[in-house]
């Protein structure tokens, strides 16, 4: 699987991806979205899936939140966890054969 990317783009900003020791520890969350950073932060101990589920969770916050769409949380869980599906399947083996 890859590696996570450094930053995104969403809406002209550039947001930082950043791997963070012990944010489940201290912040008792595998990821954040900071707005005032315009940093996503994930725990740096998961596992190599979890790690992209929670990428793709705190990339719905992010957008949710610089949009203003106000979003429940249940809906940006369901939402990420569509996403890292739909980017994951896209290197499945057999997307040449399709």
């Amino acid at each position: 699987m890859r590696t996570l990317p450094k930053y995104v783009r969403i809406g002209g900003h550039v947001i930082r991806v950043q791997k963070i020791p012990g944010l489940i520890a201290d912040q008792e969350a595998f990821g954040m979205w900071h707005d005032d950073k315009l940093e996503i932060q994930i725990d740096d101990g998961l596992s190599s899936s979890l790690e992209w589920d929670v990428f793709w969770h705190e990339v719905t916050e992010a957008v949710n939140s610089l949009c203003d769409f106000k979003l429940e949380h249940h809906v940006i869980q369901t939402f990420g966890l569509l996403l890292h599906q739909v980017f994951q399947s896209m290197s499945e083996k057999g997307q040449r054969d399709a």
